[in-house]
């Protein structure tokens, strides 16, 4: 929580939405907007560890639950669900969707007939399978977009044109400014009948130009290296640690809940 938490706060334009969140009149208790304000206000003036026993509280966790690992993504997703909602009819109506979300488009197409299926959506990240995948993280995108080939025992129906030969895959037509990307260490292993921790290193760059990407791009998509949110453990439980760069200057900074330490490019 305190990671996610940590990497919000510096993200400036979603930190002064929160503060022009309406909370007068709110519940002190079950407050969540009121409890983040909080939070961020004491990050901001205080020389000292912030406490986030009220926004826990806020949440409906009891003292238990705060010491719990919690997904990263859950909550971070719970979170920004109650910003949005309480920004709603507000002068920063929009800001989450405006900076977090994007559109990606999922599709199957026929190969010999001209019949293509496809549904688009909304995400707030993108989550990149990499079992059996090792190395730079633009390869683990390409693999994101390659379409797979449904052939042989596995084609598609197409309905009245009959099982076709087909490629099946994800397009990504737009990416939000702030992105989100997750990569998918935690995943199920059926001959253990459990989920296991895939610990294998990637390499991602400061700077990463999605231009390739992106459907239809004829603009570049380049994205500064902001924050990275690392787990430590397994399964079971384990520790979350944000790397930041808040000014995006080069100077990088480890938080590890109420420590923070100077840190490295390298580390990072």
């Amino acid at each position: 929580m305190n990671s996610v938490l940590q990497t919000l706060y510096f993200t400036s334009q979603l930190r002064k939405a929160v503060y022009k969140m309406p909370t007068e009149g709110d519940d002190v208790n079950k407050s969540v907007a009121l409890a983040l304000q909080r939070v961020f206000y004491e990050l901001q003036t205080s020389d000292c560890a912030v406490a986030t026993k009220k926004l826990t509280k806020s949440f409906g966790w009891e003292a238990l639950d705060s010491f719990m690992q919690h997904d990263v993504q859950e909550f971070c997703r719970v979170l920004l669900d109650h910003m949005e909602n309480k920004m709603k009819g507000t002068c920063v109506e929009g800001t989450i969707p405006k900076l977090l979300e994007g559109k990606v488009c999922s599709y199957i197409s026929c190969m010999n007939v001209d019949y293509e299926s496809k549904r688009s959506e909304s995400f707030f990240d993108i989550q990149l399978n990499i079992k059996r995948k090792k190395g730079l993280l633009s390869n683990l995108l390409k693999d994101y977009i390659t379409p797979e080939v449904l052939e042989g025992d596995n084609k598609y129906d197409a309905g009245s044109y009959g099982l076709q030969d087909a490629k099946k895959g994800t397009k990504i037509p737009k990416v939000p400014p702030v992105l989100y990307l997750q990569l998918m260490r935690f995943q199920y292993d059926p001959l253990m009948d459990m989920n296991v921790k895939i610990n294998d290193r990637y390499e991602f760059p400061e700077t990463l130009d999605l231009t390739e990407f992106i459907e239809n791009q004829t603009e570049d998509e380049k994205f500064s290296l902001f924050a990275v949110l690392v787990h430590s453990g397994d399964n079971h439980g384990g520790h979350y640690v944000a790397y930041i760069s808040p000014k995006l200057d080069g100077k990088w900074f480890k938080f590890d809940d109420d420590v923070v330490s100077k840190s490295t490019r390298t580390e990072a």
